[in-house]
């Protein structure tokens, strides 16, 4: 990458806290975002305890808000320098399928799919102008495999996938990689009714590693998904 700047949601622990602490050490500037303040904060205190001389920006916003999502993007870049690495990590989870309700459909949608394609779209013009970039979407492996518990989780993950795919197709032309990360049980927060123990899970420093590795590779190869499985 050119421009070793990386933006990634849902920032403040688990998943996206091993990812930002993986990119740091490979050498990038951040942009990290979370809901609370506080909690974006912390996170960015750890890492510049752990790397003094990393630029960090850090910001609470509401990923499903077009604006907000925007800004932050420009004020990464114009701090920063051109994004090169886009990390959509935020996201939500909910048991639930004919009994979800509607609203709370249209609401998990858009915490994990539309604004993902929010934060894309402000990425994209600064990507293309460095002609490189990597757009790494945090799905599930409830995005390739469909569960009866959870319908409304299954339909956002899997518009995400499919979404990724399709983008990878348009972009790689400009020289632009996109993934989708499809891991199953992750040990975070969200897993607490997980039918494994902790150590049983995938750790967050596996999808971080996953990052690194693909990040590795050169520009012929493209990788579309990654499903994670753990034993």
């Amino acid at each position: 990458m050119h421009d070793k700047v990386a933006i990634i949601t849902g920032a403040s622990r688990g998943i996206g806290l091993a990812i930002a602490s993986e990119l740091v050490s490979l050498g990038y500037s951040l942009g990290i975002t979370a809901r609370t303040l506080a909690d974006i904060e912390k996170a960015a205190s750890d890492l510049q305890k752990q790397f003094p001389n990393v630029k960090v920006i850090t910001a609470a916003i509401d990923v499903t808000d077009a604006e907000s999502t925007s800004d932050f993007v420009s004020s990464v870049c114009a701090e920063l320098g051109n994004v090169s690495v886009l990390v959509n990590n935020a996201g939500d989870y909910r048991a639930g399928t004919s009994s979800m309700p509607s609203e709370e459909i249209q609401k998990m949608m858009d915490i994990n799919f539309h604004a993902a394609t929010r934060f894309i779209q402000a990425a994209l013009p600064y990507m293309k102008k460095s002609v490189n970039g990597y757009i790494f979407n945090v799905a599930s492996i409830c995005g390739v495999e469909a569960f009866s518990d959870v319908g409304g989780y299954n339909a956002s993950k899997f518009a995400l996938v499919g979404y990724s795919s399709a983008l990878s197709q348009e972009l790689a032309p400009l020289g632009i990689k996109v993934t989708a990360l499809c891991p199953g049980w992750v040990n975070t927060r969200q897993a607490v009714t997980a039918p494994l123990k902790p150590e049983e899970m995938i750790q967050p420093n596996d999808i971080a590693l996953t990052v690194r590795y693909l990040l590795s590779l050169g520009p012929t190869a493209s990788v579309r998904e990654v499903v994670i499985r753990s034993k």
